[in-house]
């Protein structure tokens, strides 16, 4: 009888449906938690998910939002140090969703667990690690088929499967090549993809920031409608202001001699004064670009320029994009003072990096000018 009671108990601690979903104190709390996350505000953060963890102290969120802290206070550029620390919360996630619900049928669970696995599949891929990510991916996407049958019920499911449904088919049609390796994964729906993604930045509240960066990356990469991205970005920089990360996207979603002209400068400066080497590269690149198209004084522009591309040479796996605009305008100044040489090896690094068609016209334009 004692064995049975035990195991009884302990069944209870571990096994907590709903908990996280259902509207309540216990969510409030993560919400607020949450949000701290997104403002990379860690001992804020820090602060309700230990009140959580006292009503929840085995459920698989505590660990997730730990973690979910440390990449948003170092988003992009996390250290090997701070991927273990990672790891080790991930992980703790995976093992706390499987001691709760050893099949993975409840929808907390299934969704716990799938974020942790795509979080290390992202991670493990960023540090060359490629069957590492593999397994976490294939673990993820073994989970993410279960969500798709329960997403009406559960909104936090919308940005998952709005992102399959979206990849699913854009991602072949701009990258042929891969096309006959996805022919045993199941179809997708673009339009239904995006739809569902803008739901989840209205209906969800765990994934709801992650549906705005995702939403804005996909109109500034792949739809080429930056005033849309424009939208989600700039909520994300009102609601989040020490969001740095969104500020950057945002700048970048008004590269263009047109829009650029409402960009924030505040914002500029913000990031040029972060101590990351990613956001001074993106607020030197963005202030070259203020120097050159908007004030018109190249010698200023020519400075920032090139204060930023020293910056992102220190950071040789991130910041692509503000790499190839600050080469493309670094080009563009050496082009107009006659310097071709320099202005070829500019171009032809703007082109090693570039990320978006806008940037590679631009550097081919300029060098048939040459």
């Amino acid at each position: 009888m004692k064995k049975v009671i035990t195991a009884f108990l302990l069944s209870v601690a571990f096994y907590s449906p709903a908990q996280v979903f259902e509207r309540g104190y216990v969510q409030n709390l993560v919400k607020r938690g949450t949000d701290h996350i997104y403002n990379a505000s860690p001992d804020s953060a820090e602060y309700y998910i230990a009140k959580a963890e006292k009503h929840l102290p085995y459920h698989p969120v505590i660990p997730l939002m730990r973690a979910m802290s440390i990449l948003w206070v170092n988003i992009p550029t996390i250290s090997e140090e701070l991927f273990l620390e990672m790891e080790y919360h991930l992980d703790s996630a995976v093992s706390l969703a499987v001691k709760n619900d050893p099949e993975l049928e409840d929808p907390e669970m299934i969704f716990f667990a799938m974020a942790s696995y795509g979080l290390l599949a992202e991670y493990y891929a960023d540090q060359g690690y490629t069957m590492r990510a593999v397994g976490e991916a294939n673990r993820a996407y073994g989970l993410m088929k279960k969500g798709f049958e329960i997403v009406d019920e559960y909104p936090e499911f919308l940005l998952t499967t709005g992102l399959y449904n979206y990849f699913r088919e854009k991602y072949p049609e701009k990258h042929p090549i891969y096309k006959p390796l996805l022919w045993f994964f199941r179809n997708g729906d673009m339009e239904l993809g995006l739809n569902q993604l803008k739901r989840a930045t209205k209906e969800s509240f765990l994934t709801r920031v992650e549906a705005h960066v995702y939403l804005s990356y996909i109109y500034l990469r792949y739809e080429f409608e930056p005033k849309l991205a424009q939208t989600y970005l700039s909520a994300l920089c009102e609601k989040y202001p020490n969001n740095y990360y969104a500020k950057a996207k945002y700048l970048e979603s008004l590269a263009n001699p047109t829009d650029f002209k409402q960009a924030p400068i505040d914002i500029i400066y913000s990031l040029i004064k972060h101590e990351s080497p990613y956001y001074k590269l993106a607020g030197y690149v963005f202030l070259g670009y203020l120097e050159e198209k908007i004030i018109k004084n190249q010698k200023k522009a020519e400075y920032a320029y090139r204060l930023a591309l020293d910056y992102g040479k220190t950071i040789p796996s991130h910041g692509e994009f503000f790499k190839s605009f600050g080469y493309v305008g670094l080009g563009r100044i050496l082009v107009e003072k006659g310097e071709k040489d320099e202005a070829r090896e500019m171009l032809d690094l703007s082109l090693k990096y570039a990320e978006t068609d806008q940037v590679e016209k631009e550097a081919y334009r300029l060098l048939s000018e040459l």
